[in-house]
């Protein structure tokens, strides 16, 4: 189903071919395989930008779709589909009438939101920088979204900090070469859409962009989504009925590698492991489909 909205709301490699084979009977050919470790190599530094020091976090508690200035039969339709991907990618859900943690904001203005959370709704902003925050609100594009977190010990448990106010970490677990002291922990994450950009966009499109640009670690990009993941629908230049329809199989893959990958391991790890789930998963899909 299309948007059409009228309403303002104030929320405010391939591998190279084989060298033909001798004229004989006896010829032996020999193929050369594709590293299948490269396409999710390529889809990884697209999507999540290498940090050397930056974990990533994930939802610890289910995750609870919400929307704010969409009519409700759209708005049904977009958090049915949430929960649908949700489940499909083994990513717990809450029960419906949960407190959302996941908040889809649809408005005429993303600038005049963002400044008025920034004066009354700073909770919204939690640990977004000035710098980040001022990115956000002045992009060009349609789209602004972050994610609240923090960083809890390795037991869950929150650092305290000290007379001197700096953060300590106290836990009774012994620490690891294998892990690190910390970690860090999403809360909540909101995806905020100005009505400008969601002219033909339909509500699985919105709802799958959502989803995955809520999960995955967002940070600054220097260049665009691939054109293999839904989230190149906002990208410039792109019509909605070009983009993809839906979420496509990498983007389940990565939906899939988040959930499961641990999170109090060194940045590096988690990107390797995140890797090897994708490629896991893509295995499994028809050569066709990729």
């Amino acid at each position: 189903m299309s948007f059409l909205f009228a309403i303002a709301a104030f929320v405010t490699s391939a591998a190279p071919l084989p060298a033909p084979a001798p004229a004989s009977d006896q010829a032996i050919v020999i193929q050369g395989i594709r590293d299948r470790r490269k396409p999710a190599d390529d889809f990884l530094k697209r999507m999540l930008p290498a940090s050397f020091d930056q974990q990533l976090g994930r939802f610890e508690e289910p995750v609870c779709p919400g929307t704010v200035g969409l009519p409700d039969k759209l708005k049904g339709e977009v958090l049915a589909r949430i929960r649908q991907v949700t489940s499909a990618a083994a990513i717990r859900a809450a029960r419906a009438g949960c407190r959302p943690n996941l908040l889809i904001i649809v408005v005429d203005d993303k600038h005049a939101l963002i400044e008025g959370m920034r004066r009354t709704k700073e909770a919204y902003l939690y640990g977004i920088g000035d710098d980040v925050r001022k990115r956000l609100a002045t992009s060009a594009g349609p789209v602004a979204a972050w994610q609240i977190s923090d960083v809890v010990g390795p037991d869950g448990e929150p650092l305290l900090v000290d007379g001197d106010g700096f953060p300590r970490l106290f836990t009774t677990i012994p620490p690891s070469r294998l892990r690190t002291g910390t970690r860090s922990r999403i809360l909540g994450a909101i995806v905020v859409v100005e009505q400008r950009g969601l002219i033909r966009v339909s509500t699985r499109q919105l709802a799958d962009f959502a989803l995955v640009r809520a999960l995955a670690p967002i940070q600054p990009r220097s260049g665009q989504p691939p054109d293999s993941s839904v989230l190149s629908l906002f990208n410039p230049g792109v019509r909605p009925e070009d983009a993809p329809q839906s979420l496509t199989w990498w983007d389940l893959a990565l939906l899939k590698a988040l959930a499961s990958t641990r999170s109090d391991a060194l940045a590096d790890i988690q990107r390797h492991e995140i890797r090897d789930h994708i490629v896991e998963e893509m295995a499994k899909v028809p050569p066709e489909q990729r």
